[in-house]
């Protein structure tokens, strides 16, 4: 008896170690993700206090971050785009892992629906709206979740799942993906948002000064009527003082229709304005197709026009070899453009911490407004994500996706990342100055919290 309780306990002793295993192997990947979390803040943090001193000893000021970024934008981050995505993208890949792009389209929708609720319920002000929603649709795409991923396949084994040698090289290929579909989304749609914070706002201000002219106007015709006496009315406009004589016959209920009358036939600056802006905004509205065209016209830029190049020579395998193979005809072109594109994350964080110098600024972006876009990128976003992932994994056919793992934790790590670094890139080149401090402030607290959160 005594044998046979001792043969029947073996097996517990050693479901209950291999439990404890996976436990204890599970909370190191735990670890190796906030100390890579934290690795990868701290180069945010040390790159951005470049431009914090940068600002604070006059070496870059308002002015000069704004054009600093429109180069950026226009030379800098076009040759990253076009480069990691010639490189990376091929048709095979694309054809078997069809999931990610798709991911990437759903993760934007959510966060655009959640982004959009967050700033109507808040009250956020018209000029900050767009780049509050496009800061919450957009994530990090490539350089934060290259080193997640690399901590977690590092490990090795991590619970049940075990990753092999090729994981790392798998995984870059699905980062691919993923980013080929977000970036040509992200400066299509984006500098759309960004510049719709500020035709919001520049509407609203011309409504404000129509209402002030209305009542300018009233205020004039009846100071003119209580300065009228008997045979004359003395009207004095807000812009330019004039005397206007009436005739005595036609008393005193003439003299308000007079006064009337010259308040509208005297112009302030204000009016002037007020219709200049009318007639230019008749005039867009004329044809349907100039107003589609204007309000697409931020989508039309270099960074699309890259991603979409890279993509074409990715997909053309004679362009591809030519351009990225050491012996190919064009390598030294690829190459250049290897070296300009190293500069461009660099001179985004820095132009972030230039915006950072004097702390994060809420005047646009209050606290609660901050705290959903971090709740949305790092918690509300990838919980519904993990719902598809334990959805799809069990839905889909085995020979859909790819086998790897490494294909599922890019699924998961690519939709709880915060917002890319670009938007501040973005914001420069298309949003307002205020739109701008307001981004700078997102992405503090978000990469402040995301040690924390991202060990989820």
């Amino acid at each position: 008896k005594m044998r046979g309780c001792q043969r029947s306990r073996a097996p517990r002793k050693k479901a209950h170690q291999s439990a404890r295993g996976r436990g204890d192997a599970a909370m190191s990947v735990a670890l190796d993700i906030f100390v890579v979390s934290c690795k990868a803040v701290l180069k945010v943090f040390i790159i951005g206090g470049v431009g914090c001193f940068a600002r604070r000893r006059g070496l870059l000021d308002e002015d000069s971050c704004r054009k600093m970024a429109k180069l950026n934008g226009a030379v800098f981050l076009p040759c990253l785009l076009f480069v990691a995505l010639g490189r990376s993208v091929t048709i095979d890949h694309l054809r078997n892992v069809w999931l990610l792009p798709l991911s990437a389209c759903v993760n934007i929708a959510l966060g655009a629906v959640m982004g959009k609720a967050l700033v109507r319920a808040l009250g956020t002000p018209p000029e900050f709206r767009g780049a509050a929603v496009a800061s919450a649709a957009f994530g990090n795409s490539l350089a934060l979740p290259v080193v997640l991923i690399a901590a977690v396949v590092g490990a090795g084994d991590v619970g049940d799942v075990s990753f092999g040698e090729d994981a790392q090289a798998e995984s870059l290929l699905y980062l691919g993906a993923y980013m080929t579909t977000l970036t040509v989304l992200m400066w299509t749609i984006g500098p759309v948002w960004m510049r719709e914070g500020t035709t919001i706002a520049a509407e609203e201000e011309e409504k404000n000064a129509d209402v002030e002219l209305k009542e300018l106007v009233l205020d004039d015709a009846e100071n003119a009527l209580d300065a009228s006496s008997g045979d004359s009315v003395a009207f004095v406009s807000h812009v330019s003082v004039s005397a206007v004589e009436n005739e005595s016959s036609r008393g005193r209920n003439a003299s308000r229709e007079s006064a009337k009358k010259e308040a509208s036939s005297f112009p302030t600056d204000k009016q002037k304005s007020v219709s200049e802006a009318r007639v230019a905004k008749t005039k867009q509205n004329l044809s349907g197709v100039v107003w589609f065209v204007a309000a697409l016209g931020p989508a039309l830029n270099a960074n699309v026009a890259a991603s979409l190049l890279g993509i074409f020579v990715g997909v053309v395998p004679a362009l591809r070899h030519a351009l990225f193979d050491a012996n190919g005809v064009l390598f030294v072109v690829q190459d250049c453009a290897s070296i300009i594109a190293a500069g461009a994350i660099p001179q985004v964080i820095i132009i972030l911490g230039a915006s950072l110098a004097s702390g994060p600024k809420h005047d646009a972006c209050d606290g609660f407004c901050a705290a959903g876009v971090c709740f949305i990128r790092l918690i509300g976003i990838p919980t519904v994500n993990v719902g598809l992932f334990l959805v799809l994994r069990n839905a889909l056919p085995s020979s859909a996706v790819p086998a790897s793992p490494a294909f599922w934790l890019t699924f998961l790590i690519e939709g709880a990342t915060p917002t890319a670094n670009n938007m501040m890139l973005q914001v420069q080149m298309f949003g307002s100055r205020r739109a701008a401090d307001g981004v700078a402030a997102l992405l503090f607290w978000q990469y402040a919290a995301a040690p924390l959160l991202l060990k989820g």
